[in-house]
């Protein structure tokens, strides 16, 4: 298994903090959040690490060859990150994604170490990490049936607040069996990419897959 993390935003939202900074290098209780995600996927013995680079690319892949990780990391750089959004970062890394199975990641979360151990070990070969929706979260839901499985991803343009009890919020860490990726996502991501444009998201590809 490996892993693929995007990291070419701006994080134009957090001003002063990503003035010359990727949103990654943000310190949180004294530890970039970048620093710590790594450390956690190094724990879980994947075989390489992808990062796409855009904004500050440079100084990212110069400071995290300061944090002494020794799983094999690549990198793969943007540069039209300031004109395209994260589904066109994933498009750059889809090859990998062919590759082998594969932990997706955004760098600027923060999750515990038991979150990422019990989707590594879960036997489901294919996994979207979700949480109750709740009145402060924005963006892409999904819908579950009773078996745990996703039957709808509900972007926000098509949220529909009498239904907010049956609503899980994508949390932006995924596992994508190298099947999964080869036979549906990534046929998926090309043909909406081509249809819709690079300053999309990539959880919209999910959206077409399950409207197909």
């Amino acid at each position: 298994m490996q892993a693929i993390i995007l990291a070419a935003g701006m994080g134009k939202r957090l001003k002063e903090l990503t003035q010359n900074n990727t949103k990654c290098m943000v310190k949180v209780n004294g530890v970039t959040l970048i620093d710590r995600m790594l450390h956690q996927i190094e724990e879980q013995k994947v075989s390489r690490i992808i990062i796409v680079v855009g904004y500050e690319g440079q100084k990212l892949i110069d400071y995290i060859s300061t944090l002494g990780i020794k799983t094999p990391i690549e990198y793969i750089n943007n540069p039209i990150y300031d004109k395209t959004n994260n589904i066109y970062s994933l498009a750059l890394a889809k090859d990998w994604l062919c590759k082998e199975d594969t932990l997706l990641f955004e760098s600027d979360l923060i999750f515990e170490d038991s979150v990422l151990e019990a989707l590594v070990s879960d036997p489901r070969d294919t996994l979207a990490l979700v949480d109750k929706y709740e009145s402060w979260m924005d963006g892409t839901c999904v819908k579950l049936s009773d078996d745990d499985s996703i039957e709808a991803f509900v972007p926000g343009k098509k949220f529909k607040f009498n239904e907010i009890k049956e609503y899980y919020k994508t949390v932006n860490l995924y596992k994508f069996s190298k099947h999964f990726s080869e036979t549906h996502y990534v046929p998926f991501l090309d043909a909406y990419q081509a249809a819709l444009g690079e300053n999309e998201y990539y959880e919209q590809v999910f959206t077409s897959y399950y409207n197909a």
